[in-house]
Order: structure tokens, then C-alpha cells, then sequence
């Protein structure tokens, strides 16, 4: 867990942080004061304080920020939020696992414990003392719930249970895994040890969306981010994530995001 101030890092790079991401690697930025220019991955938007951002891992994002603008970062290891966010969340962690900025009334902010967690976070990280390891756990567990508070719900989350939350937050760690290697729902399945229907369940419940279809959403996700961020031709971004044959590569990604991969490079290089 790493705490530091936004000026901290921003002000030695005249306020600009470039295009970068981290593999294992979550960020939350509260903003306090201040104007923030982000990207998350194809996602931009420009936010002033008081706001919230969620950077999860393998999330390319970058920042322009305001002068003088006046908050936190918060860097934490994927697993330790994803016991973190489990406790907090109950059935459903997964507003953490997805980009998100969101402004914030100042009348929502105050009403949250954000801004005297995150002192208090500032202060213990700052410290070498007794406990300070367990000190930071728990508060970060209590900045983690405050924030799901302020998150918006998706349509899928009423009524999901405990369990099918687990289920689908161990499946998304699996994907994180393998999606890269071809892996199908029924591998998933067998790797967690139920059955596709039992699945499938769960994952309507708790994201809204079918197995298959949140494993097209991560595929395509990367694939997104090679044709951006990399000099790898169409066929290498193919063989990079597991698929055989360029060419169905291809028509999965046009059937996913309604362009083909190179008219997407060239909308993205151009803009």
C-alpha cells in the first residue's frame, strides 16, 4: 500500500501524468480541490473537486491536473483489494474492478468519512509505529466502503447473494489469468468447480451479463489496448491473445465494438 499526496507525485511533472498502467496495481484518486483531465483506458472526462477516480489494474490512464489541485493517490496490491472490497461490498465488489470518475457534490462529500479517512491514512503511512500495518488495512477497508457507498449500483445488483458475489469475483480473477489463453466458460467452470448453469446464475445476478459475454468484454478490453497502445500488427495482437486465426480475431472484434481492428487504430491515432 503506498499513500501519497496528489501534489506529491503531479507537481515534479509540471501537474501531467503520461499514459501508463499497472499489472497488479489498484488506484483510487480523491480529489478534493482542483480540476483533473483523465483518461481510463477510451474513457475521458474532466472532473473538479470534490470527485472520485478508480484506476484497476491493466487500466491505461492518464492525468492532467490543475495546478495546486489538492487530494489523495492510493496505490494497493489487486489482492488486497479484492479481500478488502468483498468485506466492504458484501455480494458485490465489482464497482472496484471497472474504471470509474465520478464528481461528487460538496454536500455528498462531506456526508462521506472520504476526506478524515484518508488524513488518517496520510498520517499512518507516514509513521514507522506499532500496528501500522493493520492500522492501514482497516482504514483502507473503511475508505473502500465509503466509496462503494457513493458508487452508483448497476441494474444487476439487487438481490445477488453472498455467494454468487464470490463465485463471480473468483471468476473474474480467473479471467484476469486466462483470458489471454482461449479459455472457454465451461474451463472456467471446471477451474471453479460449478456447473455453467450455477454460472451463469450468478453472473446474471451480479454483473447483468452472461459468462460468455463478460469474457468477450476482458478480451475485448485487451485487445483494445494492444491496437492503442503497441506496434503489434492485427495478426500479432491475434496470436497475443490467444486467438488461431487472425482472421476470426478480426470479425470478433468487429462484431464487439462495430469497427474492424485497423479502421479502430486509425480513428485512435488519428484523434
Amino acid at each position: 500500500m503506498h499513500i501519497e499526496t496528489i501534489a506529491a507525485r503531479s507537481a515534479l511533472h509540471d501537474w501531467a501524468i503520461a499514459a501508463h498502467r499497472h499489472q497488479e496495481l489498484h488506484q483510487l484518486l480523491v480529489i478534493d480541490r482542483g480540476r483533473i483531465d483523465l483518461r481510463l483506458d477510451d474513457h475521458r472526462d474532466v472532473l473538479k473537486g470534490p470527485a472520485i477516480v478508480v484506476v484497476p489494474p491493466g487500466t491505461v490512464h492518464a492525468f492532467d491536473f490543475q495546478e495546486n489541485t489538492a487530494g489523495l493517490v492510493v496505490s494497493f496490491a489487486a489482492g488486497l483489494a479484492r479481500a478488502l472490497a468483498c468485506a466492504a461490498a458484501g455480494p458485490d465488489p465489482e464497482p472496484l474492478e471497472r474504471p470509474a470518475s465520478m464528481a461528487l457534490s460538496r454536500a455528498e462529500f462531506d456526508a462521506t468519512d472520504i476526506a478524515q479517512i484518508g488524513t488518517l491514512l496520510l498520517r499512518e503511512f507516514g509513521r514507522s509505529a506499532f500496528g501500522r500495518d493493520a492500522a492501514m488495512r482497516g482504514l483502507l477497508g473503511a475508505l473502500l466502503a465509503n466509496v462503494l457507498r457513493v458508487v452508483r449500483p448497476g441494474p444487476g445488483d439487487p438481490g445477488a447473494s453472498v455467494r454468487d458475489g464470490e463465485l463471480v469475483a473468483q471468476f473474474r480473477q480467473s479471467m484476469e489469468r486466462r483470458h489471454r489463453h482461449g479459455a472457454t466458460v465451461a474451463d472456467y467452470a471446471r477451474e471453479l468447480e460449478v456447473s455453467l448453469s450455477r454460472l451463469r446464475r450468478a453472473c446474471l445476478a451480479v454483473a447483468g451479463q452472461t459468462p460468455i459475454a463478460l469474457v468477450h468484454q476482458r478480451r475485448l478490453v485487451e485487445a483494445e489496448r494492444q491496437l492503442r497502445y503497441t506496434p503489434m500488427t492485427v495478426a500479432q495482437v491475434a496470436y497475443y491473445l490467444g486467438f488461431e486465426d487472425p482472421a476470426y480475431f478480426t470479425r470478433f472484434f468487429t462484431r464487439g465494438t462495430g469497427r474492424s481492428p485497423r479502421a479502430f487504430r486509425r480513428r485512435v491515432h488519428f484523434t
